[in-house]
């Protein structure tokens, strides 16, 4: 399970963007193709995006990466091609920016309703406010908009954002501590700490207990996470 050779296909969020454009400048063998970050607002249309985008990079690289979690079961059905997929054993991508899944599930244990943001979602406007001035707004009016995230929301206390050191956070951190305010929540900051998670995306290893590996032909299903939800 060592650092691959060959070219590298990452099928990876648009969110990750940043961090992962910081990595590639010296892994000139990865090729990262980003999908929409919409996509996590309608999971039912993900595996259909990643398939095509799989299918495609199967064409020429020698390895194929996914750069999701299991994502609201958005990977669920993605079929290997002709080769072995690499796909992390995430809930979702959290797990990447806090360095591991072990991390992620230390820190959501200590932290219980926590809603973590990512510099790549706050630019983006994927944080609730930017969803709700965005897409909300457009479809049932303001009043009828913060009321449906108010709703989402109603379990979490806490408002969390992941500091990559990547970029100015500044414009950043005050949109996250602007979404604490809204919604009543403590906001605090969390430091990345590394990008470890990232890089082995990229080089591996894709060591059994934090990958799967999926054989070719092989589909993708939610009982490959369980046993990483019971642990």
């Amino acid at each position: 399970m060592g650092t691959p050779n060959g070219r590298v296909t990452l099928v990876a969020c648009h969110v990750m963007q940043p961090e992962l454009e910081q990595l590639r400048r010296d892994r000139p063998r990865v090729e990262i193709v980003y999908l929409e970050q919409s996509l996590h607002r309608t999971p039912q249309n993900m595996p259909a995006r990643v398939q095509a985008a799989v299918d495609e990079a199967a064409e020429h690289a020698d390895r194929i990466v996914l750069g999701y979690g299991l994502c609201s079961n958005g990977i669920v059905g993605v079929r290997a091609p002709g080769r072995e997929l690499i796909v992390p054993r995430c809930h979702d991508c959290i797990s990447f920016f806090l360095g591991s899944p072990e991390a992620y599930r230390k820190e959501s244990d200590a932290h219980p309703g926590t809603y973590y943001l990512t510099p790549g979602w706050v630019a983006e406007r994927k944080d609730p406010l930017g969803i709700i001035e965005d897409d909300y707004v457009k479809r049932v009016g303001r009043e009828m908009a913060e009321w449906a995230m108010r709703e989402e929301l109603k379990h979490y206390t806490r408002i969390v954002l992941i500091n990559t050191a990547i970029g100015d956070i500044a414009p950043l951190r005050a949109r996250a501590q602007e979404n604490a305010r809204f919604f009543g929540m403590a906001y605090e900051e969390l430091s990345a700490g590394c990008l470890d998670y990232f890089i082995k995306l990229m080089d591996g290893p894709y060591d059994d207990t934090e990958f799967l590996r999926i054989g070719p032909g092989e589909v993708v299903t939610q009982e490959m996470f369980m046993s990483q939800y019971e642990k």
